[in-house]
């Protein structure tokens, strides 16, 4: 009787036992999606290789796709121009401030680079202003020795092709909520 009690148990057991699991499945692909839509202004071309300016000296060969072109020195150009202009301009100031309090030997802080020079030799100044005018003159002087080579000696450089032509596209554009019209869009 005792076996019987225990066999009955463990039949019981076994019964109790979880059912197995199903055997593994993979994973649905995912939804198919519709492609985006192409931009408002079309889509995007492909880069093209190679940098836009390459530098380059007269003789050396020219690579396909590039062409050269001529232009002003901009750090030079840029540079001379703030610092010629600016000292120029307080200079001018300066100097109609003293011409129109009566003191006509400042006129000569009008003609540029030379003028502190020149109003050195025709009025009286203590060492102080005798400093700040020749300051003055040499920094404008260093403004425009930047600025003249930089307009009057241009640099050849190389451009690719696909850069330097301006491309002007028309284009749907909305100028408000229930209107469309029509515009131009480009690359200058």
């Amino acid at each position: 009787m005792i076996m019987a009690v225990s066999g009955a148990g463990q039949a019981w057991a076994d019964d109790a036992s979880p059912p197995a699991p199903p055997p593994m499945q993979e994973q649905p692909p995912p939804a198919p999606q519709a492609p985006p839509p192409p931009g408002f202004y079309g889509g995007y071309a492909a880069p093209a290789a190679g940098p836009k300016v390459l530098p380059w000296r007269e003789g050396e060969p020219v690579p396909p796709g590039y062409h050269p072109e001529t232009r002003v020195r901009k750090g030079l150009v840029i540079s001379g121009a703030i610092v010629f202009g600016t000292v120029y301009l307080f200079t001018a100031i300066g100097g109609g401030d003293a011409v129109y309090r009566g003191s006509s030997g400042y006129a000569a802080l009008f003609v540029p680079c030379v003028g502190p020079f020149l109003t050195l030799a025709t009025t009286q100044q203590d060492d102080l202003e005798t400093m700040g005018l020749v300051l003055d003159g040499l920094v404008q002087i260093t403004g425009a020795a930047l600025l003249l080579p930089g307009l009057l000696v241009p640099k050849t450089v190389l451009v690719r092709d696909d850069v330097s032509k301006p491309i002007v596209l028309p284009a749907p554009m909305a100028f408000g909520p229930s209107s469309a019209g029509l515009g131009l869009v480009g690359r200058f």
